[in-house]
């Protein structure tokens, strides 16, 4: 059963026909293509619909915030990204107003070793990948996430809409390169080889361990269990899909800012520094040293069928009832 259709048809919006090239930027005029809309691919549980390029219906006001919509999820619930108090145009420079996100922060705060391009990480120093990555110490951001969560969404009546959902830290190895992503072993990881070589970003989060879930399971698909609210980032592969690549710029789209963001996707570790990926302030993909300061945009799910009012345009946003 297409839960997601289910969802997008209840929105009132269609599918777009087309293949989209990833190697290519997208906006209506002036970028790599014009493939913009909503188009069709898989992730973890199913179908999931994506929203590319300069779109004008994906505007959410929830929780006295705007929102825009990354995807609906392939159980039907809606992936969106803070946008801001105020309702913003696609292209609108957020660089001076500062509004579009939650604030600022480093990914983690120390850099030298594989473990810190976990979203939560393990032991420093480790001989294994098992130990490293291990999920015990929560990173600087995901403690940032969780405090805006509990500032502003927890124990309120917008709580009951948000949905549990797979938000993932591919920690997945670059098979082409011979890094362990142990200790301090230089090491490649699965989103650069993707989206800096291939082209080719998916919705499907390979490892169990890079699943973040608050539940043990969601719609089914087994992830971590480890998150204390349901609250992640986007991935590198969403920016991708939303028509943002590794090295040109895209000043149109519905995530550009004019800040540099994070991402929740490591890419590389370098043998000194660990990388995290981040939208940077033209619009394109590139690495971050992890104790490095970036804005911060958080990402919540919604509930299928949350969403019962509005077109999902900036005049008329989707919204609760």
């Amino acid at each position: 059963k297409d839960y997601a259709k289910e969802t997008l048809t209840m929105l009132g919006l269609t599918e777009s026909t087309g293949t989209p090239d990833f190697s290519k930027t997208s906006c209506s005029s002036g970028c790599g293509e014009s493939t913009v809309g909503i188009y069709k691919t898989k992730d973890d549980i199913g179908d999931s619909y994506y929203f590319r390029g300069d779109v004008e219906n994906n505007y959410v006001y929830f929780a006295n915030k705007y929102w825009r919509i990354i995807r609906i999820n392939g159980d039907g619930s809606v992936r969106m990204i803070y946008a801001g108090t105020n309702v913003h145009p696609n292209g609108y420079d957020d660089s001076n107003t500062r509004d579009m996100d939650i604030g600022d922060s480093v990914f983690n705060s120390s850099w030298e070793d594989n473990s810190y391009v976990g979203f939560m990480y393990g032991t420093t120093g480790a001989s294994t990948y098992a130990e490293t990555h291990a999920n015990t110490n929560d990173s600087t951001i995901k403690t940032a996430l969780d405090t805006w969560y509990t500032n502003n969404i927890k124990n309120t009546t917008n709580e009951q809409y948000v949905a549990d959902a797979i938000y993932c830290n591919d920690r997945s190895l670059d098979t082409t390169s011979d890094g362990t992503g142990a200790g301090t072993s230089e090491t490649d990881y699965g989103a650069d080889y993707r989206l800096y070589d291939n082209k080719t970003p998916t919705l499907k989060c390979s490892q169990v361990n890079d699943r973040f879930t608050k539940s043990a399971a969601v719609s089914g698909v087994t992830g971590n269990g480890k998150l204390t609210n349901a609250i992640g980032l986007i991935t590198a592969d969403e920016v991708a899909y939303a028509g943002g690549t590794y090295t040109s710029e895209n000043s149109k789209y519905y995530l550009y800012t004019g800040n540099y963001y994070w991402t929740m996707s490591p890419s590389y570790f370098n043998g000194s520094y660990a990388l995290e990926f981040r939208v940077r302030s033209a619009g394109y993909l590139g690495g971050s040293n992890v104790d490095g300061i970036n804005a911060v945009r958080a990402v919540i799910s919604l509930s299928s069928g949350a969403l019962s009012s509005g077109t999902g345009t900036k005049t008329d946003p989707f919204k609760i009832g």
